[in-house]
């Protein structure tokens, strides 16, 4: 039976006590898996108790500054020399065997990244990934600082409450202006690609140099895709599956959620099974769901499906005051449909593609704009779902454009439709022009990567 241990504390560089739990397993000396966790210990005993049932000892840790570490919590930092320390004290534990595996998912991952050189590491599992490649997307980085990764503690739900109770603070999250009715300190705001540029320098160069295995576990369905697939390309033993696995900690959830569940193995089964020696690298696919063991990192240069639509001179018109908005990750779009101020295009399956998509168009504005590309997936139901999106900058006059869209690997069978839907912003995902603004689009055409032979079952 395994044993639980609570309130270890081990002491940083600098004397802040960094408090922990342990499950042991049965057998010791064991093997331990070190998860380092602003998110409460609690909701890690689920595997811990499973990694200490498969003979792992699993320590469990809060990180500075949360739940009951001292200090104070600054997203980014630290991690390299408290998960040191963290590790240098597990592997002198009577209870270890000298041999320590890292595990994490969202800044989970990150902070087992800044730890990896440690050289009692015999492998990393990483699991989509903080932070983010590129510019985060304003509802979801406002959502998880509210929610997870700002003070002492978790706060599930405030982020909703909070629009709830003041829903015009929605029209305010792509400025600065919406942290004076805000109920936490989310720092600075509204987020850029600088905010976490020095955090991603550092787990790339954490990646890049690995001495040790690691297994890269990411989700199509979220941004943490790109910064997945760009690990796994850049650790010199990675394998990787990427999947339609929806995360509390990396979506903010309808409680419908209505993204379809994939059928394949849980990402955490996965890492269990690598931590005991199975080597499993692949693909689960959107839309079919279905599981192939593919690689699921995208050939640097695909050759190109290019399919044009037959609409000219299509017009979109931007409101400022009825702005087309975004929705929760796991929302149903079809509400969404009717709007006069979408451009819609439709694509009927079967269809598939491998990678990062691209839509390309002449475009006529009277002013700037963020042009917004959502592919949005529609099932035989009606349930209609983001697959993935991207944005670019659109100047006043007419110009030549292209969007790169999130990657994704997806095999559209008959009877399902994809819809390429064009907006100016999407807020609050995607800040909106302020002045009305009229885009007129000619010859649109999506760009879909041809997956390499062998990457669809």
């Amino acid at each position: 039976m395994s044993k639980v241990r609570t309130g270890l504390t081990v002491t940083a560089a600098d004397g802040t006590r960094l408090v922990a739990d342990l499950v042991l397993p049965d057998r010791l000396p064991a093997p331990a898996v070190v998860i380092r966790t602003p998110y409460g210990t609690s909701g890690c005993l689920p595997e811990a108790l499973t990694l200490a049932e498969s003979g792992y000892a699993c320590l469990v840790q809060d990180l500075r500054g949360r739940h009951l570490s001292e200090g104070s919590f600054t997203p980014g930092a630290d991690e390299t020399a408290d998960g040191h320390a963290t590790l240098d004290w597990t592997a002198a534990q009577p209870w270890c065997d000298g041999d320590v595996f890292l595990y994490g998912l969202s800044y989970e991952a990150y902070a087992a990244w800044c730890a990896a050189a440690h050289p009692a590491v015999r492998g990393i599992v990483s699991r989509q990934p903080w932070p983010p490649i590129g510019s985060p997307v304003l509802d979801d980085e406002l959502w998880w600082r509210t929610d997870l990764g700002t003070g002492r503690t978790v706060r599930t739900g405030l982020y909703d409450a909070a629009l709830t109770r003041a829903p015009e603070l929605a029209g305010l999250i792509p400025t600065a202006a919406v942290t004076e009715g805000w109920p936490v300190d989310v720092g600075p705001w509204p987020a850029t690609p600088s905010t976490y540029k020095p955090a991603a320098r550092r787990m790339a160069r954490a990646t890049r140099t690995a001495a040790a295995p690691s297994l890269h576990l990411g989700s199509w369905y979220c941004r943490s895709a790109q910064t997945t697939l760009r690990q796994a390309m850049l650790s010199p033993r990675a394998e990787a599956v990427v999947g339609g696995w929806a995360s509390a900690l990396t979506h903010r959830l309808q409680p419908e959620c209505a993204l379809p569940e994939p059928a394949g193995p849980h990402p955490f089964a996965l890492a269990l099974e690598w931590l005991g020696g199975a080597r499993r690298s692949g693909c689960l696919l959107l839309g079919t769901g279905r599981w192939t063991d593919a690689d699921p990192v995208p050939p640097h240069r695909p050759g190109w499906t290019v399919l044009p639509f037959a609409e000219e001179d299509t017009v979109l018109r931007h409101d400022p005051a009825d702005p087309c908005p975004s929705a929760p990750h796991s929302a149903d779009l079809a509400p969404l449909a009717g709007r006069g101020d979408v451009v819609r295009l439709r694509l009927d399956g079967p269809m598939r593609w491998h990678g990062a998509a691209r839509l390309t168009a002449e475009v006529t504005a009277d002013a700037g704009a963020e042009l917004v590309v959502t592919l949005v997936h529609e099932q035989p139901c009606g349930t209609a779902t983001r697959m993935a999106d991207g944005t670019a900058p659109v100047g006043p006059g007419t110009s030549r454009c292209e969007v790169r869209l999130a990657p994704a690997a997806a095999e559209l069978p008959p009877g399902h439709r994809l819809h390429v839907e064009l907006t100016a912003g999407r807020p609050p995902r995607y800040p909106a022009p302020p002045r009305r603004t009229e885009l007129r689009f000619r010859d649109v055409a999506l760009h879909l990567p041809r997956p390499r032979k062998g990457a669809f079952a």
